[in-house]
């Protein structure tokens, strides 16, 4: 379930952005300086991770709300405001947000439900800057509820009972029962 809607946000992503961007695919987790330095290779390109879930279980089935993060990362030589805005040659981080944003937002998966937009936000560093990108970080939230452990209904028919039963106290034998309940149709 999980990486099917992180499939679906890349396939929605790729089908709205096109060639303007290098790369779309799933990021493993946050933001670490091996995943800046692979990023920095593939400007500008846009990265999917689960962000983990919270709250929403109950009593009967497991449900939580989903955390989806489609990262934003564009780099230009030319500084920082063209990283952001773009230029004649090449795309900058607001245009792609323009585009993700309303094209994520209400995906619907499969049977699974539908994402919605939560927040967006401006992941500025002065280490990002040193490297030459900006990366905006748009989260979105799915609620899931997981199927169960296992449907009763697959389990086999109830034909045969067998126990060991204690009557009396510990000096007393124990006895035993068994039972066929296969029924005749």
């Amino acid at each position: 379930m999980l990486a099917t809607i992180e499939d679906a946000i890349i396939e929605r992503c790729q089908a709205v952005l096109g060639a303007h961007v290098r790369t779309v695919e799933d990021l493993p987790g946050r933001w670490s300086e091996a995943t800046l330095r692979a990023a920095l290779r593939r400007t500008p390109g846009v990265y999917v991770a689960w962000g983990g879930s919270s709250g929403g279980g109950d009593n009967t089935q497991a449900t939580t709300n989903a955390r989806y993060v489609v990262y934003v990362v564009t780099s230009h030589a030319s500084g920082e405001r063209e990283r952001r805005r773009g230029n004649s040659r090449q795309v900058g981080a607001y245009e792609l947000v323009e585009r993700v944003a309303p094209a994520v937002h209400g995906l619907k998966v499969d049977n699974i439900g539908s994402l919605s937009l939560e927040s967006i936000d401006n992941l500025y560093s002065d280490r990002f800057d040193k490297e030459g990108v900006v990366i905006y970080g748009l989260a979105y939230r799915l609620r899931l509820t997981f199927p169960p452990a296992f449907d009763v209904n697959t389990l086999n028919d109830f034909e045969l009972y067998t126990g060991t039963h204690q009557v009396g106290d510990a000096d007393d034998p124990e006895l035993q029962s068994r039972a066929d309940l296969n029924q005749p149709e």
